[in-house]
């Protein structure tokens, strides 16, 4: 009995002491990253039973620490704003250190018995230059935007400034500096107030009863800044879309098939004829019409998103 004991003892010593060793040959960077990073590089320690693990567990670490970094930069710089436009720009500084995630690179792995580390490094000027790109990019699409007396153009152009605006906090974070905007604030709001509600439409919708498909339209047109009348007048421009669908074969059981045919039509602004805007064929699935139907109407909404900018009545 008691040489079980001392068996025993033994083994549980003997474990104690090999992690205490191995504690001892872990390198530095494993409790401390910073101590093989320079000024120019951020960087993360994550660990997990194998290398890819421990590679995916380094890389969030170190967008969460960044993305720390760029949400308290943006609370101290942006106290004026209201709490909308913050959420907003909130939403696109997580997706901002995501891409990061690109400019990521694995610099040093330990391995012991029972789990791996990873070294996530994010070289500062290497992310600075990518942010700099992407900011030229939406400086000129924003400047395009604003030449555009569209509602629609106004909308999209706040959500681009709203991008730029996160983008501009990440290279604040990379370089202690900010990107001199080429549209500003006050141009961007001041472009949405004398847009938003100066397109006043009737929309009429043509073809058979179809509430759905109405609303969809809708409210993407009033998502980018389009009022809607209630009866049409010679002021009013007087918009008809219709949506007529034509069932396929489906050789898949169960299932049936159809092509929706989307048609958005408005008089021409210089000659006054009705003429097609917008048209697409949908090719929807579904158990039944109804969730092809519904299928379609998705679609339908992301189409319109897409094509938001090319109307211009």
């Amino acid at each position: 009995m008691i040489k079980r004991i001392l068996a025993v003892l033994f083994f549980v010593f003997a474990a104690q002491y090999a992690k205490a060793d191995s504690e001892k040959t872990k390198p530095e960077w494993v409790h401390n990253p910073y101590a093989v990073c320079s000024q120019n590089e951020l960087c993360a320690v994550g660990v997990g039973p194998g290398l890819n693990t421990a590679k995916a567990d380094a890389r969030s670490g170190l967008a969460k620490v960044f993305e720390a970094r760029i949400k308290s930069s943006f609370e101290a710089s942006l106290d004026q704003d209201n709490d909308e436009t913050k959420s907003k720009v909130k939403d696109f500084i997580s997706e901002s250190s995501d891409v990061m995630l690109n400019a990521v690179e694995i610099k040093e792995t330990y391995e012991t018995p029972t789990e791996i580390y990873a070294l996530a490094v994010l070289n500062r000027p290497v992310a600075a230059k990518i942010t700099q790109e992407e900011i030229d990019d939406l400086d000129q699409k924003m400047l395009s935007l604003l030449k555009e007396d569209t509602p629609a153009a106004a909308v999209q152009l706040e959500k681009l400034y709203e991008q730029r605006r996160s983008l501009n906090q990440r290279h604040i974070v990379l370089t202690g500096s900010p990107v001199i905007e080429e549209v500003t604030y006050d141009q961007v709001y001041g472009n949405k107030k004398a847009r938003i509600g100066k397109r006043h439409i009737f929309l009429a919708l043509e073809g058979y009863p179809d509430k759905a498909f109405d609303q969809t339209v809708r409210s993407v047109l009033r998502e980018n800044g389009y009022t809607f009348a209630r009866t049409p007048s010679d002021t009013t421009p007087y918009v008809i879309i219709s949506l007529i669908p034509e069932e396929q074969y489906s050789n898949i059981n169960g299932f049936v098939k159809y092509n929706y045919y989307f048609t958005m039509q408005a008089p021409d602004r210089k000659t006054g004829k009705i003429v097609d805007v917008l048209t697409t064929t949908l090719t929807e699935t579904g158990r039944n019409e109804q969730q092809a139907h519904s299928n379609a109407l998705n679609s339908l909404k992301e189409y319109l998103n897409e094509n938001i900018l090319n109307l211009n009545f």
